[in-house]
């Protein structure tokens, strides 16, 4: 638990009510970019911020760990960064092709990178169809098709 008197003050940017009758609570949202979540609106202008001083807490931790046991690491993680958005990016494109040649997710590979201008680039894609798809697309009866045993 955080103590709410040691915690910075932060200007209020907006507040959003969530939940139904007997169980709502404000959502705060702070310059910081993080949310404190009341059961009251703030007439405030400023609120303490419990979260800046868990992340603060957190990120010396992670620091020490850096630090102990793996110095090669030199930057701060940044779980808001773009690798996130480029992965959702990535699993859409192969439910896009898997849609498109009609088989399931787990057939399509992606090969992608970043590069360093910070652009995600797709190498190549690689689709493992099974028989009755092949069969399906070549919908051809000349063509016989065996499988090994």
């Amino acid at each position: 638990m955080v103590n709410k008197k040691s915690a910075p003050q932060r200007a209020v940017l907006s507040i959003e009510r969530v939940g139904g009758w007997g169980k709502v609570e404000y959502y705060h949202g702070l310059e910081c970019g993080h949310t404190e979540i009341r059961k009251r609106a703030s007439t405030a202008p400023q609120i303490a911020c419990t979260w800046c001083v868990v992340a603060s807490d957190k990120g010396r931790e992670l620091h020490a760990l850096r630090i102990v046991q793996s110095p090669v690491i030199d930057e701060v993680w940044d779980f808001y960064d773009s690798s996130v958005t480029d992965e959702v990016t990535v699993a859409k494109m192969r439910g896009d092709i898997a849609n498109a040649v009609g088989c399931s997710q787990e057939n399509v590979e992606l090969v992608s990178t970043v590069d360093e201008d910070g652009v995600l680039r797709v190498m190549y894609a690689t689709v493992f169809l099974e028989l009755s798809l092949i069969q399906k697309i070549l919908n051809k009866s000349a063509f016989i098709i065996d499988t090994l045993p």
